[in-house]
């Protein structure tokens, strides 16, 4: 079991997931997903910060950047840290962002439908949504893959790994966010 390389797959095939999440918020703006829609709750559906421009925006910058990573690994010869076939690498770098962003919608839904708004601390859910958004479509749609870099012979470190740097990552993303005034609160 090669440790350091479980590690670095695990962290190099959620890179397009870890980037739709922020560059959603960079592409922000203008109309919101749930078009104002309040529920019999009285609460909005998502609220004003899933905007569709945000949605579309995050997906595309996420899989450019998965794009980017597929084709240096393939053109490096580092095939380990490719995504697979032309055809799997593009469904995988399609599915990452598009669950991070599914999740991230989710954990909106479930703060509104809690009382919680928009910006309002919400430890663990903040944090992990998009990443279980991710999870969840790869376990849906492209399994085997998911089970070989993140569970059997071992991987299961590297699943390990991602959920503890994930609340250091997102936390670092989000400081950096509210000093470039593209997020209101550095949480």
């Amino acid at each position: 079991m090669d440790i350091p390389l479980i590690l670095a797959q695990a962290f190099w095939f959620m890179i397009p997931a870890y980037v739709a999440n922020p560059t959603a918020v960079l592409f922000g703006g203008g109309k919101p997903m749930d078009s104002g829609l309040h529920l019999k709750d009285g609460r909005r559906l998502l609220g004003d910060g899933k905007t569709w421009r945000g949605f579309a925006g995050g997906i595309f910058s996420g899989m450019l950047i998965g794009s980017t990573q597929h084709l240096s690994a393939s053109f490096a010869g580092a095939g380990q840290f490719a995504f697979g076939s032309p055809f799997q690498a593009a469904f995988l770098i399609f599915l990452l962002p598009c669950g991070a962003l599914l999740g991230d919608i989710l954990g909106s839904f479930i703060k509104r439908r809690a009382g919680i708004e928009r910006g309002a601390k919400t430890p663990g859910l903040d944090q992990y949504d998009f990443l279980i958004g991710a999870i969840i479509l790869l376990l849906a749609f492209q399994t085997g893959w998911f089970l070989r870099i993140y569970v059997l012979d071992g991987a299961i470190i590297g699943l390990i790994f991602i959920v503890l740097i994930t609340p250091p990552l997102h936390r670092a993303v989000n400081v950096l966010g509210y000093r470039l005034g593209k997020k209101d609160v550095p949480w």
